[in-house]
């Protein structure tokens, strides 16, 4: 059963092939399960892009966007668009290349219920 408030994980990725599937796998061990992980590709020229749909067609909790046309936008605009496609009532920001425990969300289940 999932958790009441939806927390929108964004991650603004370019690329970061080597450590995008280590980022996505601690988002899908969370133990709080009501979470969407949106990730903006940034105009990646390796595979990151591959690997990333491999795992959106596997959990539909994640999400990718890309700028029109595959652009390299920088990082505010990555940001941006990210956080205008979140559902969320709570939004989190995650590095292509860091991971979180899996109580991560959990921890912070409390602030969202005040």
């Amino acid at each position: 059963m999932y958790n009441k408030h939806l927390v929108s994980i964004i991650t603004a990725s370019y690329n970061y092939e080597d450590y995008i599937k280590d980022t996505i796998e601690s988002v899908i061990n969370q133990t709080y399960e009501n979470w969407e992980l949106i990730i903006v590709d940034d105009g990646s020229t390796d595979n990151s892009v591959e690997v990333i749909k491999s795992y959106c067609e596997q959990d539909n909790r994640i999400k990718l966007y890309q700028h029109e046309n595959g652009l390299n936008r920088g990082l505010p605009e990555t940001l941006k668009l990210g956080i205008s496609k979140a559902n969320g009532e709570w939004i989190s920001f995650l590095e292509s290349d860091d991971t979180v425990s899996y109580t991560h969300l959990r921890a912070h289940e409390t602030l969202m219920n005040l």
